[in-house]
């Protein structure tokens, strides 16, 4: 069997091998979940889409395994004995989930989620009105194997501004807007925020949230674990509100847990399979200059859109990306550098007709052919990438990619199948364990 063949044979090996062994929640017992939504509130704002949000979540679980519990427009008494029917069904194998959408507060740096009667006329009402969201923390992590927390409650609460202006120590004078930070969680937890703390999280314009549109879309999608599907939620959510709104979570699972474990991994296909491991790569890189080189590598497919809006995010929210004709056009490449471009290629062995500066057809198909070489995708126009690696000096683009905001740990191992300038990752691979700057500036790498 030839070396071609035999990658061939273990390739597919290894999709049938995934295919046999689909992903399993972290837990073998049942999956439980209550989900709560409070929209129409008496003596504060009411939310048009709490409540809705609260069904299609709902709908989104019950798809996915969970036996589910619900509560629509419920007061505190009504919310206090849903939770304890649900407590009193979790044994130690299963996995609980809890999800809130509603209006939610912090106190004196603890977190409450309030029923429809609450009116919070002093901090003394608190307790009776509103559910800690420490309580429900606390009866989820005795009883179950894993508990996962959603809570969508960081809206807009004129209320629990009020009662917090009006606490003396606690604002100084400022209402304290959204929930209180959560810095840990314990052992197999997780608490998904719709926002981070202090900020406020938007109802949203159409039938959902921002956040529950992007739970129910990602944490869906088949073979994802949580935590990498909870990343794509972020990206959505900060890009749905221009970055005024950016889910945080806090985690302490040493599993993986995933919600969509009925799809077996011989049901993508091989493209797509490639492409997603450079797309998990590119998302823990998290560099434009990373997202820019999948996109070279992978300019159509299932997450070449999701990986345009890491891009603009990482590049300012900005508009698309420019086409490739657009991108060569802006590098302005001078008669010298493109037939400095020909010359190279033609000692490279391609055929590039003649070194005139240029770009006909011929020179057309030898950087398509090249581009094919390096393993992207094959436009035939000249890019920041290209120029790179054909080490053509005195390079702008404006399609160029910027480097990390600040210098942390990158794994070699991630750079290999996107990065195309080996010099750099050699140079990764010798400063292994150390943090670095990883991106470009020009053309310059690293």
């Amino acid at each position: 069997m030839g070396f071609r063949n035999l990658q061939t044979f273990l390739f597919f090996l290894l999709l049938m091998l995934l295919g046999l062994s689909a992903p399993l929640s972290a837990a073998e017992g049942k999956r439980l979940a209550l989900v709560v939504g409070n929209s129409a509130y008496t003596a504060t704002t009411p939310l048009a889409n709490a409540a809705a949000d609260a069904r299609a979540f709902a709908a989104f679980l019950k798809e996915n395994g969970f036996e589910v519990d619900s509560l629509i427009n419920v007061d505190r008494a009504g919310f206090a004995r849903g939770l304890s029917t649900f407590s009193k069904k979790i044994g130690p194998a299963d996995t609980a989930l809890f999800y809130f959408a509603g209006h939610g507060m912090q106190l004196k740096g603890e977190n409450f989620l309030l029923g429809l009667d609450a009116e919070l006329l002093s901090e003394f009402d608190v307790d009776a009105e509103a559910i800690a969201l420490n309580s429900i923390t606390g009866i989820m992590e005795r009883k179950a194997s894993l508990s996962l927390l959603f809570v969508d409650a960081c809206r807009n609460n004129p209320i629990a501004d009020r009662l917090n202006a009006s606490v003396e120590g606690v604002t100084r004078g400022a209402a304290l807007k959204g929930l209180a930070p959560v810095s840990s969680t314990g052992s197999g937890t997780m608490i998904a925020f719709s926002a981070s703390p202090g900020q406020v999280a938007y109802d949203g314009v159409g039938e959902n949230s921002p956040f529950t549109t992007a739970l129910v879309e990602h944490l869906s999608s088949p073979s994802l674990e949580v935590g990498t599907a909870f990343k794509r939620v972020i990206r959505d959510v900060r890009i749905k509100t221009n970055n005024l709104q950016s889910p945080q979570i806090v985690s302490n699972i040493a599993a993986e847990f995933y919600f969509n474990a009925s799809a077996p991994a011989t049901a993508v296909a091989a493209s797509d399979f490639l492409a997603q491991i450079d797309f998990e790569k590119a998302e823990r890189i998290a560099t434009a200059r990373g997202w820019q080189l999948y996109l070279a590598k992978h300019q159509s497919g299932s997450f070449s859109d999701s990986a345009r809006a890491a891009l603009r995010l990482l590049e300012g929210g900005g508009g698309g990306l420019v086409s490739p004709q657009e991108a060569e056009s802006r590098m302005k490449l001078t008669q010298s550098q493109r037939k400095e471009i020909q010359l190279t290629l033609s000692d490279l062995g391609y055929d590039i007709g003649a070194a005139d500066g240029n770009f006909g057809q011929k020179t057309r198909r030898a950087i398509s052919r090249y581009q094919k070489a390096l393993g992207l995708t094959e436009t035939g126009y000249v890019n920041s990438i290209v120029a790179n690696r054909l080490e053509l000096v005195g390079v702008t683009s404006t399609d160029s990619a910027v480097s990390a905001d600040e210098a942390r740990l990158f794994d070699p191992e991630d750079l290999k199948g996107l990065e195309t300038d080996e010099r750099t990752i050699r140079a990764a691979q010798c400063l292994r364990g150390k943090e670095i700057i990883y991106g470009e500036l020009g053309a310059a790498s690293m």
